[in-house]
């Protein structure tokens, strides 16, 4: 098509907004498909069949729009696996594996590639990944009402929880070995061991032990009515 075409004459219409999506899906895509160190923001806009000045109207550098890109995937991806703080622990639990799931299903490639891509080694990726994670953590250090207290146990139980689960869900979007509903039961148990492991070792702190009397009875009452 002829620049100046049809295709251009609609790209000039998009909002701000709506560009600055586009600009970031499309350069996701190349990220995730090509070395890191080969693209620039002229293959993005060369993709885009716009010029570069309009990429470096959004994004001033490469590592800028790779930044926005990692960025809008983590967000999308707390949305769905942090669930109402209003919820019983358990409920929390349930609703967060369940989000984690749904998300990492609906956008198996950028997951992986979050993890495993060509960029997951790039300090910027590592540095909005580890967020991501702490906020996961503090989410569910706060469900058992611990949050206010040093807590180093609980945390790093939660924190290791995170690496099993990441692990696990990579290699079972890449080759489906159990039916979706075990690995979810596998996480499940596996936060909550994790959690009575760590509020256990942090049981110096009263209420630590009293939380973890709390999640246990929750537990019980739970569980023995299914």
């Amino acid at each position: 098509m002829r620049p100046g075409g049809p295709a251009r004459e609609v790209a000039k219409r998009l909002t701000p907004e709506a560009r600055r999506a586009q600009i970031i899906a499309v350069a996701e895509r190349l990220f995730t498909t090509h070395p890191y160190g080969e693209l620039g923001v002229p293959e993005v806009a060369r993709a885009l069949g716009i010029t570069s000045g309009l990429v470096y109207h959004y994004f001033p550098t490469k590592e800028a729009l790779l930044v926005a890109a990692v960025e809008a995937r983590a967000r999308e991806l707390l949305e769905s696996c942090l669930p109402d703080a209003g919820l019983p622990v358990l409920e929390q639990i349930e609703h967060g594996v369940r989000g984690y799931f749904d998300y990492c299903e609906a956008h198996s490639l950028a997951y992986r590639n979050l993890l495993r891509g060509p960029t997951a080694s790039e300090p910027e990726v590592v540095r909005i990944c580890e967020s991501a994670r702490v906020a996961i953590v503090e989410h569910f250090v706060q469900a058992v009402g611990v949050a206010s207290k040093g807590m180093p146990a609980t945390r790093l139980a939660l924190r290791a929880y995170m690496g099993f689960a990441e692990h696990a869900i990579v290699s079972w979007l890449e080759h489906k070995q159990v039916a979706r509903a075990t690995l979810e039961n596998m996480c499940r148990t596996m936060m909550l061991t994790a959690l009575r492991v760590g509020l256990s070792s942090d049981a110096s702190s009263p209420s630590s032990a009293r939380q973890l009397a709390l999640l246990e009875q929750a537990c019980q009452q739970r569980f023995s009515t299914t």
